[in-house]
């Protein structure tokens, strides 16, 4: 089973991963009040971010810059959509914040970018 983002399946040309981000709950503080005693604010739960690494694979520069340009859009659309990874694992409500490209296209048989997308449940 492929990993999808919207039934779209952006990054199946090459190996990837997901993880998941802090859970828990958002906290500020500690902070001092007026009488020395030390407290923290509660602000709820935090927003559910997954994390997912890997490696576009193409068989030229024109079919990488290809796989990229569909990242991008995907990126610059804030849609919502559900994500699924290879194990079938889903998260609804997720939208595409991030794509971080790596600092170089590795070429040989094939040629490969690094990445880092993020996504963040709204």
């Amino acid at each position: 089973m492929g990993s999808t983002f919207g039934s779209l399946a952006l990054f199946d040309s090459g190996p990837h991963r997901f993880t998941v981000g802090r859970l828990g709950r958002l906290t500020r503080g500690p902070y001092v009040g007026s009488n020395q005693n030390p407290y923290t604010v509660d602000n709820g739960t935090r927003e559910l971010i997954v994390i997912q690494m890997g490696r576009l694979v193409a068989a030229d520069d024109a079919a990488l810059w290809t796989l990229i340009d569909a990242v991008q859009s995907e990126a610059e659309a804030a849609m919502q959509r559900t994500l699924t990874d290879h194990h079938g694992r889903a998260w609804t409500g997720m939208r595409m914040i991030l794509f971080q490209a790596g600092d170089r296209i590795d070429r040989g048989r094939e040629v490969s970018l690094a990445y880092e997308v993020r996504y963040l449940e709204f």
